[in-house]
């Protein structure tokens, strides 16, 4: 039975379509490989035919290249900005680190200071607190702080730590001693 067109393949119209898309891509491909190589003398486009070249190609791809180029000059000049801003913010993030190593050694002087002026002060106290009868010493860490007779008993000679803390009521000498421990 012979094929009509009512009766063809459904394919048929995309199959030649195809076919005569590759046949196309064939002719161009060998037009590729085998025309003569444009460095050799004579290979160029002779007067007759660089005559018969569309008139506004020149000027398309200059204009297209121009465009391009200005493209790239304009993320140049865009990295260039965030570039600068990098440093800029670089560099003023190394100084708030420089400010802020200062202003840490301040503190850490000033506490020191402090730290030292305490242990002067919790010598005298320390002092004064041997020099007083065990009972008198007794009543005086007895209204302290815990931390601060913990700190003072530690200083106090063992023997009179003792006698101190005997003196105490037994609560508030159990709570010392247990602070004293640790």
């Amino acid at each position: 039975m012979p094929l009509t067109e009512s009766t063809s393949w459904p394919g048929w119209k995309f199959f030649s379509s195809l076919l005569i898309l590759g046949l196309l891509t064939k002719v161009a491909i060998s037009g590729l490989f085998f025309s003569p190589p444009a460095n050799l003398p004579g290979a160029g486009p002779r007067v007759s035919e660089a005559a018969t070249q569309e008139p506004g190609a020149a000027p398309r791809l200059v204009a297209l290249l121009e465009k391009e180029r200005h493209a790239v000059q304009t993320r140049e000049a865009a990295l260039s900005a965030k570039d600068e801003q990098l440093r800029l913010l670089k560099r003023e993030v190394e100084e708030r680190l420089h400010e802020l190593k200062a202003m840490q050694s301040q503190v850490l002087e000033f506490l020191e200071d402090e730290k030292r002026m305490q242990g002067e002060h919790n010598r005298h106290l320390v002092t004064t607190l041997e020099a007083m009868p065990p009972e008198r010493a007794g009543k005086l860490l007895e209204k302290m702080d815990e931390e601060v007779a913990v700190q003072l008993l530690r200083r106090i000679k063992g023997k009179e730590a003792g006698a101190i803390l005997g003196l105490l009521p037994p609560d508030k000498a159990a709570k010392l001693s247990n602070k004293l421990i640790r």
